[in-house]
C-alpha cells in the first residue's frame, strides 16, 4: 500500500513540474525565433522584413511576410510581427491570421489550450487571454465587425516584473 501511495505522489509531483500546453508549444519562441533574439540577429535570419516604430517597450517592431499555417489554420498572404522589449530582444510575437479564419483559430486554441481566462473589449476590438503558462502568455485580438476585419494571435514572454504586476 505504501508503494502505491509513493507512486501516486511521484506522479503528482511530475505532473506539477511539467509545463502545460502553452509552454509545450511556445516556451522557446515561435517558428525558429527564440525569445530575446536581438534585432540584428532577427534581421540576419529573416532579412526581408520591415522595421517600424512601435508602442512595444523597445519601441520597435520587425514585420515579415510569412503565410505558414498557425496550428493548422491557413494564413495565406499574412505576416508575423516581432515586438522588441526594453532589452532589445524579441518579447512578443503577433501572428496575423485572415479574419475569416477567426472561428477556426478560436476552435483550435480552445481545443489545444482550454478555455480562455478573460476577455476584454477596447473600442472595436475584442481580446481573449489565456492564463500564462511557465512565463508564456497567449491571446487573440480581433475586430468585432467582419467588415475590414483584423485578427491577430499573440504570444509573449511574461517578465518577472509583469508577472508580479498581474498578481496584484
Amino acid at each position: 500500500m505504501a508503494r502505491v501511495i509513493i507512486f501516486f505522489g511521484l506522479m503528482l509531483a511530475v505532473r506539477v513540474s511539467v509545463a502545460g500546453p502553452i509552454a509545450d508549444y511556445f516556451l522557446t519562441g515561435y517558428d525558429g525565433v527564440a525569445w530575446g533574439t536581438s534585432l540584428t540577429n532577427l534581421v540576419g535570419v529573416l532579412p526581408q522584413g520591415e522595421h517600424h516604430f512601435s508602442t512595444a517597450p523597445g519601441e520597435r517592431v520587425y514585420i515579415v511576410r510569412n503565410d505558414e499555417p498557425l496550428l493548422g489554420v491557413p494564413r495565406l498572404g499574412a505576416t508575423i510581427q516581432y515586438h522588441l522589449g526594453k532589452d532589445g530582444g524579441v518579447e512578443a510575437i503577433a501572428v496575423d491570421v485572415p479574419f475569416e479564419r477567426r472561428d477556426q483559430l478560436m476552435g483550435t486554441l480552445l481545443s489545444l489550450f482550454g478555455g480562455y481566462a478573460t476577455q476584454r473589449v477596447v473600442g472595436s476590438a475584442i481580446s481573449y487571454y489565456w492564463t500564462p503558462d511557465h512565463g508564456i502568455s497567449l491571446s487573440t485580438r480581433s475586430s468585432q465587425s467582419p467588415k475590414n476585419g483584423i485578427l491577430e494571435f499573440w504570444i509573449g514572454r511574461v517578465s518577472n516584473e509583469k508577472a508580479s504586476t498581474r498578481a496584484k
